[in-house]
């Protein structure tokens, strides 16, 4: 059970919080929508009494896995959720039935897995009994008749996923937000699919794209409309849960595997592969978990690795040593991070991969991560080491590069655009709040403890995320 109660000071507290999860939105687009005055309601509501930052999500930037960080306050290795989708290794050698269990996928029928996979302590759901959640894969602590619109988020999220429809279920969305206003509630998790959805399938920038934030915008207007009447305004947060990117170019890992005689396990029709030498998993569709059948001297299979690396379109790739560290590659540079008391280790051996410089540098975590949000790879260090800490994460691990992801053309939708990977335009998310905000880089995973407080909730020992009121002050944010 929690035991540590932190009080906010950057913060105020408030008896209902409110988060809006606008599911692929880009900071950029959003403040550009913000300064031709398409958001009127999120400036005066949100902004104006709190502010916005741009915070940094989380590896897979990629829906669902990225909610983990909102709802649990950790990290998806820390959850050992690697991705939407990854491979159990112990249940692959056995029969049609438990293969098709172990090469997890949360794209479908075994979606709401996601929900019993997770392994990390108690929701927000949990921790404030009286929640209610909106279009969410991730329901795990919520009350029966909690979770609003199931069947139709399913219905709807179909339809909307191979033809187009996004705007009928972020309506939907708004219709139950609005309906709910009424109800007794002190936590409400709300989530707009649109904008990621169409983007899939334009890219960030289209019309359909912008028309759905501004939609959001209106309902959040509405909502205000209905709740001012009851009373006070809940704490407003509006976030994202990664970026995204157009996709020019498809690098499929597995099908190249399969070109060099490799036998791959994969989804979707792949899934039965007997006795495959290697399983691709991919999530967002930038990044991909590789695995490969153990050897007999349980080595990972160097040369294979090393044609990966060097793939076109592999950005970044990462793979654990033998002394437990993490290395990493890009093209033929390489380096090393390992992390003990004295904080991060990157330690450059060939080249600099990351962009942090070619002299190795040790800092504590928050200083590290100011130290890398303006490079290529913001928060890169961090997001590499808490996936490769995941038993369940592949062997190798890899990040597309811009314009590029692993999944064939043959995907129904092709995707257009895409996230997942490690660079900047996926990692960066908007963080916008009803409450102040330090002026200090800002996670994804610092909002769960954030709105603990802010309830006056007691917040677990343990999280990965860093309260805002601790992040105010230097040896709070260190401590």
């Amino acid at each position: 059970m929690p035991t540590d109660i932190h009080r906010p000071s950057a913060a105020r507290e408030a008896s209902k919080v409110v988060c809006i999860l606008v599911d692929g939105a880009r900071p950029d687009v959003l403040r550009e929508l913000l300064a031709q005055g398409d958001l009127p309601n999120l400036a005066r509501w949100v902004i104006e009494p709190g502010g916005m930052a741009v915070g940094t999500t989380v590896f897979p930037s990629t829906t669902g896995v990225a909610y983990i960080p909102f709802l649990f306050g950790r990290y998806p290795g820390s959850a050992n959720v690697p991705g939407i989708r990854w491979l159990d290794r112990a249940g692959i050698a056995g029969g049609p039935v438990a293969r098709w269990r172990a090469a997890r996928s949360y794209c479908g029928p075994q979606a709401g897995w996601i929900n019993r996979d997770i392994q990390c302590g108690p929701s927000l759901f949990d921790l404030v009994p009286q929640s209610v959640a909106i279009c969410t894969p991730i329901t795990r602590g919520l009350r029966p008749g909690a979770h609003l619109m199931p069947v139709r988020r399913a219905m709807l999220g179909a339809a909307a996923h191979y033809f187009g429809g996004y705007g009928a279920l972020d309506r939907a969305v708004a219709s139950a937000w609005h309906a709910v206003a009424a109800r007794s509630w002190r936590f409400l998790f709300v989530v707009f699919p649109g904008p990621d959805g169409l983007t899939h399938l334009h890219h960030p920038t289209h019309p359909s794209v912008l028309e759905a934030y501004r939609h959001i915008d209106r309902a959040l207007g509405e909502f205000v409309r209905c709740v001012r009447r009851r009373g006070e305004l809940p704490a407003f947060f509006v976030v994202a849960d990664h970026g995204a990117s157009v996709v020019r170019e498809h690098q499929d890992i597995a099908l190249a595997l399969e070109a060099w005689g490799v036998p791959t396990l994969r989804h979707p029709l792949h899934v039965w592969r007997r006795r495959p030498r290697a399983s691709v998993m991919v999530s967002g569709n930038g990044c991909a978990h590789v695995y490969f059948s153990a050897s007999s001297d349980g080595q990972m299979p160097a040369e294979l690795v090393e044609r990966l690396l060097m793939l076109p379109g592999v950005g970044v790739g990462a793979y654990r040593d033998e002394r437990g560290a993490v290395m990493v590659a890009r093209g033929h540079l390489r380096a090393r991070l390992r992390e003990d008391a004295a904080g991060v280790t990157y330690e450059p051996l060939l080249g600099d991969p990351l962009g942090l410089g070619g002299l190795p540098l040790t800092l504590p975590d928050r200083e590290l991560l100011e130290a890398s949000r303006a490079t290529r790879f913001p928060d890169a260090p961090r997001q590499l080491l808490q996936l490769l800490s995941c038993a369940r994460s592949g062997d190798l691990v890899l990040a597309a590069e811009p314009g590029v992801d692993f999944r064939g053309p043959w995907e129904l939708p092709e995707h257009r655009s895409g996230h997942g990977s490690l660079f900047a335009e996926h990692m960066l998310v908007p963080i916008a709040a009803s409450v102040s905000l330090p002026d200090v880089a800002l996670r994804t995973v610092d909002l769960m403890p954030t709105m603990l407080e802010i309830l006056g909730a007691s917040v677990p020992d343990g999280l990965d995320g860093v309260p805002l009121s601790r992040l105010a002050t230097l040896e709070g944010a260190l401590a």
